[in-house]
């Protein structure tokens, strides 16, 4: 379970975020719609660790995060471009995280094994992101943040890269991967018909208020 209690965030004399509270369900989906400067994307910053709130708590499990650094919280994140490192193959774009943290190669070969299958991506391991397609990036993205078993994965505005075309297909893989993990989503996005397509619960967020 995420809580988010009473977050306000200002820049400068600009408040961005003022006074949210929101409870995700673990397993959840959820979307938070708004039209770009509403402050969406502040608000995942903030719960990564990559700003500070002003005022208010944050609540992973049962444990309150506000002073975890970025790299502690059990919290995932996909950026617009998927941040994918061009010099690593799939595999190798997968592992970063779990090598970090000095995880035993027979044991992650598993793992990658695993999310390969799930998110389709088996005859692109040894690829590199040059040679994929937006979808494709986007699985690899999701794969790499995913294997680290984050309580909770933030995806801002994940298919605005993408041809109009395959936002539907990457829609339903989206939401297939998550049925399988079983991990919260986060969502942010400014597409009404995205939003829906994608939630269990869906939030409005209008100059920086839920």
């Amino acid at each position: 379970m995420v809580r988010l209690e009473s977050i306000s965030k200002s820049f400068g004399d600009k408040t961005v975020i003022r006074d949210i509270s929101l409870e995700l369900e673990p397993g959840e989906r959820f979307t938070l719609l708004g039209r770009s400067g509403c402050g969406k994307t502040t608000l995942l910053r903030i719960l990564a660790g990559f700003e500070s709130p002003d005022r208010g708590n944050i609540f992973i499990g049962n444990e309150n995060v506000g002073a975890m650094p970025v790299e502690q919280r059990p919290v995932g994140l996909i950026f617009q471009n998927y941040a994918l490192f061009p010099h690593m193959n799939v595999y190798d774009n997968i592992a970063v995280g779990p090598r970090i943290r000095k995880i035993p190669e027979h044991e992650l070969k598993k793992q990658i094994e695993e999310l390969l299958e799930i998110t389709h991506l088996q005859s692109l391991r040894h690829a590199y992101p040059l040679r994929l397609s937006g979808g494709e990036s986007q699985r690899v993205a999701i794969a790499r943040a995913i294997i680290n078993r984050p309580k909770i994965l933030l995806l801002d505005e994940p298919l605005s890269a993408l041809d109009p075309s395959l936002r539907q297909s990457i829609r339903e893989e989206l939401v297939d991967i998550q049925k399988h993990l079983g991990i919260t989503f986060l969502f942010v996005t400014h597409d009404q018909e995205e939003a829906m397509g994608l939630a269990t619960r869906m939030g409005i967020l209008e100059e920086g208020r839920l």
